[in-house]
This record gives C-alpha cells, sequence and structure tokens, in this order.
C-alpha cells in the first residue's frame, strides 16, 4: 500500500481523443520508433500524448 495513487480532492485530470489525423500521427510515428529501436516506455508515452488531450487541473474550495 505504499505506492498507491489515490485520488486527491481538488485535482481533476480531463483525457479527451484527439482528431483521427492526431491518432494516425501518433500510431505511425511509434511504429516508425519502434522499427529504429527505441525504449518502448518511451514511444508508449509519446504515443499517448500526441494521440489524447491530457489536462490537468488544481482547483481550491471556495471559502464561505
Amino acid at each position: 500500500m505504499e505506492n498507491t495513487m489515490v485520488p486527491r480532492f481538488g485535482v481533476t485530470i480531463d483525457i479527451t481523443p484527439r482528431e483521427p489525423s492526431f491518432a494516425l500521427i501518433g500510431g505511425a510515428g511509434s511504429s516508425l520508433s519502434i522499427w529504429v529501436g527505441a525504449p518502448e516506455w518511451a514511444v508508449a508515452i509519446g504515443a499517448f500524448l500526441v494521440t489524447f488531450r491530457v489536462s490537468v487541473r488544481v482547483w481550491k474550495r471556495r471559502s464561505i
């Protein structure tokens, strides 16, 4: 239980897919990178960030 991720109050993470053209570019770039011999974890992170839009918002509670 030491290294578990728990949701935190006041943090919102939105993951939305981008347009299909970005998905094609992400897939083509990742397949080219794997063909060249790049590490798979680096390729997966790059392809994910190209294919999906990730936004993190931190907000505070309103004072009464």
